[in-house]
């Protein structure tokens, strides 16, 4: 069941066919979907989970990225990096007691559809191309 206050519907269309990114970014919106609706220690505490899955997640990606040669390696690991910078500095706004609403309703989930129609898209359909199996 898809909560009433989802701001990103999981579903067919979001999967990549690599199966740890799939399950991955299923995870990653089922916790933004969380993110958005809560507020307080409650968010806080969130979003630094949410922080450990991103990290992990990308590192994840980044080796698969080595092992298939993948072209666009640099960019994608900068973006990478800058998304865990951003994450940094929002727990910071939310330890000094900001809520980061909008961030959390508005621009995380829509870097999350961004960056899998883009980056993740072409990363995980050259990796299929490439032989990559789990």
């Amino acid at each position: 069941m898809i909560a009433r206050h989802a701001v990103i519907r999981w579903g067919e269309p979001l999967l990549l066919g690599v199966g740890f990114v799939d399950r991955d970014h299923c995870e990653a919106v089922e916790m933004i979907n969380r993110l958005a609706a809560a507020s307080g220690a409650e968010r806080l505490e969130l979003a630094r989970a949410f922080a450990h899955h991103c990290a992990e997640h990308f590192a994840r990606e980044e080796e698969m990225m080595v092992k298939t040669g993948f072209f666009a390696l640099e960019p994608h690991r900068d973006e990478h990096m800058r998304v865990l910078g951003q994450l940094d500095e929002v727990i910071r706004s939310l330890e000094g007691g900001d809520s980061c609403a909008e961030y959390f309703a508005v621009d995380l989930p829509q870097w999350f559809l961004e960056h899998r129609a883009t980056m993740d898209y072409v990363t995980s359909g050259f990796a299929l191309d490439h032989g990559w199996v789990e």
